[in-house]
């Protein structure tokens, strides 16, 4: 059976890297296989075999990172052995080497998910490659910057960086939502092979826990539409996007960004969801042309139907962000004015839309339909807030009819 070492060949040049060399033998024959990794000779560990992390805390990532492609390299080679071993077929030192500078290079975990991000962008999902991009974030303030193969991922990991979230102050639907992303994006790596699935996330919370409700009653929403505000102001402009999202079926604002004037034929709008490329159909009413009317002015000459986005530069996506931003911090302000506890946002729109439709009797499939989900388990999350408040209303009334004379 062959057998294989990790070894190190200093630079005959003073104060230079040396070179992170295998040596496969079988058969009394044996043939080397250089690599890339370049480490000083204080760096290598003779005793071990095997790299000493030392240095200041960039060159530890650094040689971190270098220690885990090792050890994934090893893991590829001890795997082409045993393949040859259980082919039980004749086979030689070469054939080994030959095998691993076949293989693709080590991935690491970061530039997994830049790879897979970039994949979501092309194809124009742009919400999804930002979740993506959020979660990388995320991860890599955990990590201080210091990337992983993915194969060196594990349970322990995934702990340490839900304590870290939590540490933050991060709420646990949001550290639910990084942990989500991450397992989707691991079990994506698990299907290209780069790694085995470990289960690493079977000890980290990625369900959806009970938050504070966040759709307003209908009373609030009238009080909105009716506040006295700035003709063409910002907080007059966040206003009317807001009613518009609820209008339009409770609209994510992203969609709502991207509505273009030719989107609205023979009295409809039509448009696909940016997060699943569902096409969804809103009969076009005069409230909604009133709001685009009051715009109008400003969308001359753009494919756009509002002012969201207002270059076609290539930065859509970042304009569309910033003013989904400055609405919002004007919807908090409204929402004080209105009398609120909780804050209001673009989202609460949705939420609201969902929820005055769920108070008038109708059906959970209409809702979810309406709001283009793929399921009605999403749609009962959006709406388990509302469920609670019912009972209450529904036991209020039992009492009230037993003091009832």
């Amino acid at each position: 059976m062959a057998t294989f070492k990790l070894k190190f060949r200093p630079s005959t040049a003073e104060g230079k890297p040396g070179t992170m060399y295998f040596q496969v033998t079988h058969r009394r024959s044996t043939r080397t296989v250089y690599t890339d990794y370049r480490v000083m000779p204080e760096e290598w560990d003779g005793r071990t075999s095997f790299i000493r992390i030392t240095g200041t805390p960039e060159r530890r990532a650094e040689l971190q990172l270098i220690a885990s492609k090792l050890r994934w390299d090893c893991k590829q080679i001890t795997s082409l052995i045993t393949e040859k071993e259980l082919a039980m077929l004749e086979y030689t030192a070469d054939d080994i080497v030959s095998a691993f500078r076949l293989l693709p290079p080590c991935q690491t975990w970061f530039g997994f998910i830049h790879g897979m991000t970039a994949k979501k962008l092309r194809v124009g999902r742009l919400g999804t490659a930002k979740t993506y991009r959020d979660a990388l974030s995320s991860f890599s303030q955990f990590r201080d910057g210091e990337d992983m193969t993915v194969d060196a991922l594990d349970a322990e990991t995934m702990n340490q960086y839900e304590a870290w979230l939590k540490g933050r102050g991060v709420k646990r639907n949001s550290s639910s939502c990084y942990l989500r992303t991450l397992r989707t994006l691991y079990r994506k790596a698990v299907e290209t092979g780069l790694t085995t699935d470990k289960h690493i996330f079977r000890h980290v919370f990625t369900g959806f826990a009970k938050t504070a409700k966040r759709a307003i009653p209908l009373s609030s929403l009238r009080a909105i539409r009716q506040l006295q505000l700035s003709e063409g102001s910002a907080i007059a402009f966040a206003r009317d996007l807001f009613m518009l999202i609820v209008y339009l079926q409770g609209i994510s604002f992203v969609d709502l960004a991207y509505l273009k004037k030719d989107d609205i034929r023979n009295g409809q709008l039509h448009y696909s969801r940016k997060k699943t490329g569902q096409e969804l159909t809103v009969c076009w009413e005069s409230v909604m042309q009133d709001i685009v009317d009051n715009y109008i002015h400003l969308t001359k000459g753009s494919p756009y139907l509002l002012p969201i986005i207002t270059k076609t530069d290539g930065t859509e996506r970042r304009q569309y962000e910033r003013m989904e931003h400055k609405v919002n911090y004007y919807l908090k302000k409204i929402g004080t004015m209105v009398g609120l506890q909780a804050s209001l946002t673009t989202y609460t729109g949705r939420h609201t839309w969902a929820s005055i439709l769920r108070d008038m009797g109708t059906s959970l499939s209409v809702i979810s339909k309406g709001l283009g989900h793929e399921s009605l388990k999403t749609t009962q999350i959006y709406l388990s807030s509302i469920d609670m408040e019912g009972v209450v209303k529904a036991n209020r009334k039992m009492i009230g009819k037993i003091f009832r004379k």
